[in-house]
C-alpha cells in the first residue's frame, strides 16, 4: 500500500482512495478490561446425510455370487443459522476473538483415513472472523463468529460438492435383467451422485442371492458417524476502529 506525508508531517497508508491507516485516525483500540470469556464454548457439526451403494456380481455357471455395500455421503449444504454468544455494547465496533478448541468427538474415519483436522486439536488462535475445521476433498467444515445488532453469534457451516455419479449404475437401478435372471453390476439406495466414505459389508462365495434385498445380501446397516464437536474456550474483546 502507497505511503506518504501531508505538509503537516502527517503519514497516511491508502488502498486506492481508501484510507487504511493514518496518524490523524484513531486505531484499533482494545479494551482487555471489558473482555468477554465464554468457558466452555462448543462447535457441534452433526452428521452428513447419507445413502449407499451396492456392488453384486454372479456366476450362474458356478453358483456362485459377490457383494459389496458401501456408505455413501450425499452432496448437501447446511447452515445452523445465528446462535447468540454474548451482547455487546453498541459503543464498542470492532472486537478480536481468542480461540482456544479441541476436539472431543472424532468423527468416523473417511475412506478409511481418520477425518481430517484442520483447526488443530487442542491449539489457539486468533480468528479473524472464522475458521475451516475439517475438510477433505469434497467435505468442508467451518464456523465463523459473526456480530448481528448487539449480538456476538456463532455460525456453522458444512458443505458436500455435487460431483455428480460416482457409479455406472445398472439400468432401473437394480440387479434383474428383463427376462426374470440376475445381471451384475452397481444400484444405490436413492441418491445416484453419493460420495463413498466407507465400506459396510463384503460377501464372497456360495449362495447365489447375494443381490440388494436377496436372501444372503450384504448389510446395509450404516456403521459410521460424522458428527464432530469442538469443545474449548473463546475470548471476545471489544474496542474501537475509526471508519
Amino acid at each position: 500500500m502507497p505511503v506518504f506525508n501531508d505538509e503537516l508531517g502527517n503519514i497516511f497508508h491508502t488502498d486506492g482512495d481508501r484510507i487504511v491507516w493514518a496518524t490523524t485516525r484513531r486505531p484499533a483500540l482494545l479494551l482487555p478490561d471489558q473482555k468477554i470469556i465464554i468457558d466452555p464454548f462448543t462447535v457441534q457439526f452433526p452428521d452428513f446425510v447419507k445413502n449407499n451403494a451396492y456392488g453384486f456380481a454372479v456366476d450362474t455357471t458356478t453358483s456362485q455370487s459377490t457383494c459389496m455395500s458401501m456408505v455413501t455421503i450425499v452432496p448437501q449444504e447446511w447452515d445452523s443459522g445465528l446462535s447468540e454468544l454474548a451482547t455487546l455494547s453498541e459503543q464498542f465496533n470492532y472486537f478480536e476473538t481468542e480461540i482456544t478448541l479441541t476436539r472431543i468427538k472424532t468423527p468416523s474415519n473417511f475412506m478409511q483415513l481418520p477425518f481430517p483436522d484442520c483447526w488443530g486439536s487442542g491449539t489457539t488462535h486468533m480468528c479473524d472472523g472464522g475458521a475451516l475445521m475439517e475438510a477433505t476433498g469434497m467435505l468442508v467444515r467451518i464456523f465463523t463468529i459473526e456480530r448481528d445488532g448487539d449480538k456476538i453469534c456463532l455460525r456453522r457451516k458444512q458443505s458436500v460438492t455435487n460431483g455428480g455419479a460416482r457409479f455406472v449404475w445398472n439400468s432401473n437401478n437394480n440387479n434383474d435383467t428383463a427376462a426374470g435372471g440376475m445381471r451384475n453390476g452397481w444400484t444405490h439406495g436413492g441418491n445416484p451422485n453419493g460420495w463413498v466414505a466407507a465400506q459396510i459389508d463384503y460377501k464372497a462365495g456360495g449362495n447365489i442371492q447375494k443381490r440388494r434385498g436377496g436372501s444372503n445380501a450384504c448389510s446395509l446397516s450404516d456403521p459410521t458417524d460424522y458428527e464432530s464437536i469442538w469443545r474449548g474456550k473463546l475470548v471476545i474483546t471489544p474496542g474501537y476502529i475509526k471508519p
